[in-house]
């Protein structure tokens, strides 16, 4: 059985189900309308009943932005945000950071990535406003801070400082 409950300007479904281990845990998923909310709620207890539920056990970065893309990003997202957001996932991302582990990111952790990008020669782009020595800069990895804060928020339901603060 799943509920929804109010917070702040957003709406969040709860439910509850059995990890891997065996142990019940309770899942959070945040909605921007109402309508959202409901239509997710009714899915989830729809496959409850039928048995078919599955709840969605990224491991790594790697599947976390896929599973992020596939939900939110194909359907929410400008076709130029996708590409770009894309762009970022397949160029600085999944190269750099794509196989590690979800439990691993931290806040200690994001701040070497950080500073490993700051070392990265930046992507050629179809219209070259970069020279070849050029290194990533402050507004790309503010970009991708903003994409990888989003996507752990949509994760957990929350942004807590050990994640993407």
């Amino acid at each position: 059985m799943a509920s929804i409950k109010r917070r702040k300007d957003k709406f969040c479904v709860i439910y509850n189900y059995t990890d891997s281990d065996g142990k019940r845990k309770q899942k959070w998923e945040t909605y921007a309308t109402k309508a959202e909310a409901q239509k997710r709620k009714k899915e989830v207890e729809y496959k409850e009943k039928r048995g078919t539920f599955v709840i969605p056990q990224c491991k790594t970065m790697k599947n976390l932005l896929r599973e992020y893309v596939d939900l939110y990003g194909k359907d929410k997202w400008e076709i130029s945000t996708y590409e770009s957001n894309v762009a970022l996932i397949n160029n600085y991302i999944l190269p750099l950071i794509g196989d590690e582990k979800l439990a691993d990111i931290n806040t200690r952790f994001r701040e070497k990535y950080y500073q490993q990008l700051l070392q990265t020669p930046a992507v050629p782009t179809a219209v070259p406003r970069k020279s070849k020595d050029e290194k990533v800069g402050a507004s790309t990895i503010r970009d991708i801070h903003k994409l990888l804060r989003s996507c752990m928020i949509h994760r957990t339901g929350k942004c807590s400082p050990c994640r993407m603060g």
